[in-house]
């Protein structure tokens, strides 16, 4: 302990709680808005997680984290399907595409690195080895091809602002035919 803070991380089940279980509600999906909202598109996930918020869909937590890797592990223990919307750099994308992901797809880049520390399948691996009775029964990720992930602005860059509306159409879609 340091300060009186333990030094353990904070994915132990001691301590893992779904935030909608902790005052009573019954909420089974979850969707994650990740990404870091002052690095332009990089924070495609979290306008998507803002934006779907105010639509206050029945039977959905909507969540932004300002990171990925271990802490994601935090936000979604106890949920049965977690949707989690990130911002993605491909070699041959254009701004403003949209990638529909399973786990599966990332088995050949789980060790990756990632700007935000330890990557999203990293994480998840971990996370089905050490609980994995507690880890969601599915889990989708929206990938939104990124222009620009390096400079500071809390603005997308036109063509991923343009494709924003249709991408929370799609993902609204999605959550209310699984809600």
């Amino acid at each position: 302990m340091t300060g009186g803070v333990p030094l353990l991380p904070r994915f132990f089940p001691t301590v893992m709680i779904n935030m909608a279980e902790s005052v009573g509600l019954r909420v089974r999906t979850l969707l994650l808005g990740v990404g870091n909202p002052i690095l332009s598109d990089d924070g495609a996930g979290i306008h998507v997680a803002r934006t779907l918020q105010k639509l206050e869909i029945a039977g959905v937590q909507v969540e932004e984290l300002p990171a990925s890797g271990l802490e994601l592990l935090d936000c979604i223990y106890g949920y049965d399907k977690v949707i989690i919307v990130d911002a993605i750099k491909t070699d041959r994308g254009r701004p403003g595409d949209l990638y529909e992901l399973t786990e599966a797809d990332f088995e050949k880049t789980i060790h990756g690195s990632s700007p935000h520390g330890v990557n999203i399948p990293t994480a998840l691996a971990l996370g089905r080895s050490i609980v994995p009775d507690r880890m969601p029964k599915e889990i989708l990720f929206f990938a939104i091809e990124a222009d620009d992930i390096v400079n500071v602005s809390e603005k997308l860059t036109p063509k991923v602002a343009e494709a924003i509306p249709g991408i929370v159409k799609k993902i609204e879609d999605v959550l209310r035919r699984s809600g």
